[in-house]
């Protein structure tokens, strides 16, 4: 019996192991990707924007700071009140998840206290058979003065659910984020939580088949 919920133990486990191919590179490097509309004066820890000329899905913008959409017409993200240094955003569609998405945490003359410097970029992802990957952590880009744009890409049949950026050091805002498909529904949780049962009963019914004498 031991043995037997070891192995199963085992299978579970595996099932989270398998590593993310999730590719970052530095600059704007768009394939299918459009921009994220935002609409002007919104505010709160959670801002949300549409991709342009997809319906059906929403950008979610969160932060534990407050958020400010400050301007139509261009899509950014800033603290509020503007001009703070934003230290944390998370980007996530609605229920969906995404496969690239183009950022670019800015530093300019707007936040004389924003310093950017070494950040860390959490990709949660899917694998392809829809289950969730241990975060991928990104710690590449060095956020300056001007543009920093990262362009990243699920690959290998995964998708996105969520991208964090983190910089203690602070930037003025978000400019310019892009965003591509396929979108995907995000498996509700119940459904992730059915797997290892599954896999147990299967591996239950395959030792019942070793142990039941065959006929001469």
């Amino acid at each position: 019996m031991r043995g037997f919920l070891t192995a199963c133990l085992l299978v579970v486990a595996g099932c989270g192991a398998i590593n993310a191919s999730i590719i970052f590179t530095p600059g704007n490097n768009p394939s299918n990707d459009v921009n994220i509309l935002l609409n002007a004066g919104q505010s709160g820890v959670e801002v949300t924007g549409t991709p342009d000329g997809i319906s059906g899905i929403i950008v979610d913008f969160t932060s534990t700071e407050t958020l400010l959409e400050p301007s139509a017409g261009q899509a950014r993200v800033a603290d509020d009140p503007e001009g703070n240094p934003l230290t944390n955003l998370t980007i996530a569609t609605n229920g969906f998840t995404y496969t690239d998405l183009i950022i670019n945490p800015f530093i300019g003359g707007q936040c004389p206290t924003c310093t950017g410097g070494a950040s860390t970029i959490t990709v949660n992802a899917l694998n392809s058979s829809g289950q969730p990957e241990a975060p991928v952590v990104f710690t590449g880009l060095n956020i300056g003065n001007g543009n920093n744009f990262l362009t990243i890409v699920a690959t290998g049949g995964e998708s996105i659910v969520s991208t964090t950026i983190s910089d203690p050091g602070g930037f003025n805002d978000l400019q310019q984020p892009r965003i591509s498909g396929p979108f995907a529904a995000v498996p509700e949780p119940a459904t992730w939580a059915l797997i290892p049962f599954g896999l147990m009963a299967g591996l239950v019914l395959r030792r019942m088949r070793c142990r039941i004498p065959r006929s001469e």
